[in-house]
């Protein structure tokens, strides 16, 4: 529940709401969810007010404090909170014109899409890396889909086509090493490279997959010291 509350802080917009995707946050996180534990868990904390959407309350005075229609910063969470019926007062009460029957049809709308556009698609890729292991020889694939993972967990990012994202992430080169000949490169009894950074020629010691990537100060890495 600690690692869900901290997912939805970063998750949420600016106006404290998050298009609920459960499934997509379990996977993401890592942990088994279950949506009415997570209504129980923090009960006044968060607020469904939607087919699909989910309030913070407590998010806005965090933020925000109270709201002021002069204030730049505030004017567009207003107009979000107007927008779904929200009073912008205390935030609290929800808008019910949808009957209960479209509040169903619409929940399992959603549930369709994700199941068709979210985690079953990550979960395919996740089950085939073998597959693209044999296609992108050169790349440490498992390491790749879990910065990939990362990195949509970051940015928020989403794709219509997660297989065709994947490989087009595993096909960027930038932090494949060119031109470098690891046997100029001494070693120590650990067998980590002895590397030297060459802009400000710091000393380090760095693996297989670090001798890859940039220096310390975003530069190649360099076998000996330059004079």
């Amino acid at each position: 529940m600690k690692l869900f509350w901290v997912y939805l802080l970063t998750k949420c917009d600016h106006a404290g709401i998050w298009d609920v995707d459960i499934e997509l946050a379990a996977f993401q996180i890592g942990v088994d969810l279950d949506e009415s534990k997570i209504l129980e868990t923090f009960n006044r904390k968060i607020i469904p007010f939607k087919s699909g959407k989910w309030f913070i309350p407590k998010f806005i005075d965090y933020q925000y404090g109270e709201l002021n229609e002069n204030v730049n910063a505030h004017k567009s969470v207003i107009k979000i909170l107007k927008k779904y019926g929200l009073n912008v007062k205390n935030q609290l009460l929800p808008n019910s014109s949808a009957t209960d029957q479209d509040k169903d049809k619409d929940k399992d709308k959603v549930k369709d899409k994700v199941k068709k556009t979210k985690r079953n698609q990550l979960l395919d890729i996740r089950d085939n890396l073998k597959e693209y292991k044999e296609i992108f020889i050169n790349k440490d694939v498992s390491l790749e889909f879990d910065k990939w993972n990362d990195y949509m967990l970051s940015t928020g990012k989403t794709y219509k086509n997660y297989s065709a994202a994947f490989r087009n992430w595993l096909r960027n080169n930038q932090f494949d090493k060119k031109d470098t000949n690891v046997q100029q490169f001494k070693k120590t009894k650990t067998g980590l490279y002895i590397a030297y950074c060459k802009k400000c020629s710091k000393k380090n010691y760095p693996n297989d997959y670090q001798l890859k990537q940039s220096s310390c100060c975003g530069v190649d890495w360099i076998p000996t010291v330059q004079q």
